[in-house]
């Protein structure tokens, strides 16, 4: 894939693991101008058979499993920083938002919406906007009642003594990353990955990886960004 200054057209990436829905997407977007439309099944095949004179501006990720997927998803947009991610599922979680926008994901839609809402978020992902599902309302809330079910405590990372290496991996949990993907992005074992994460819990007094997650993501600044919500 070329940077983007050497390359001749644009692209947009359906990456589903449904053929029949894939090529239906293809099919539906394919309409839009001065746009070539490409399908993958997963996000390793699109850049093995991604054209080199091809400039990849947004890729179209349907998500089936969010634990399993969460961390390619951050690893595509490690490589890939000026590609628009727009993500389709069933349903989000609170915590699976906020992690899907602090990795960088541009959009996030249910995947029952309509070909117009997807080109209108297409459109204006292309201008810097944000775009949260049409139940964010409900999410939000969700995760309001859970934060306080959990009893979460407000502390920030500035007045909790974590180490260099336990905010590294803090970091990772906020990103969904696995133990696995933790330990080879920090080349450690991943015995020690799961010492630092059981530290971790202790200090932030959380009972788990998924309200870790959340703590990290909550204790962050906000970033100063416009958003719209699309129907």
């Amino acid at each position: 894939m070329r940077p983007n200054n050497e390359t001749t057209s644009s692209m947009i990436a359906v990456v589903h693991s449904s053929t029949l829905l894939r090529s239906g997407l293809t099919s539906i977007l394919g309409k839009i101008d001065d746009t070539h439309i490409m399908g993958a099944p997963n996000l390793e095949k699109l850049i093995k058979t991604m054209p080199d004179d091809e400039d990849l501006r947004t890729v179209i990720f349907n998500i089936d499993t969010f634990d399993d997927q969460i961390s390619q998803l951050s690893q595509f947009h490690l490589n890939f920083p000026d590609v628009n991610i727009m993500t389709l599922a069933n349903d989000y979680r609170a915590d699976q938002l906020f992690t899907l926008f602090q990795l960088g994901v541009s959009g996030a839609l249910l995947n029952d919406v309509s070909q117009t809402t997807i080109e209108l978020s297409l459109r204006l992902m292309s201008e810097g906007e944000k775009i949260y599902p049409s139940n964010l309302a409900n999410v939000m809330m969700e995760r309001f009642q859970y934060m306080s079910s959990i009893g979460i405590s407000d502390h920030t990372c500035d007045n909790i003594d974590l180490s260099h290496r336990e905010r590294e991996i803090l970091d990772c949990l906020a990103r969904g990353d696995s133990n696995k993907r933790i330990a080879l992005n920090l080349n450690i074992s991943e015995a020690t990955v799961k010492v630092h994460v059981k530290s971790i819990l202790r200090k932030i007094k959380v009972d788990n990886r998924t309200q870790a997650a959340i703590w990290a993501l909550r204790s962050r600044p906000t970033p100063a960004f416009r958003t719209v919500e699309i129907a």
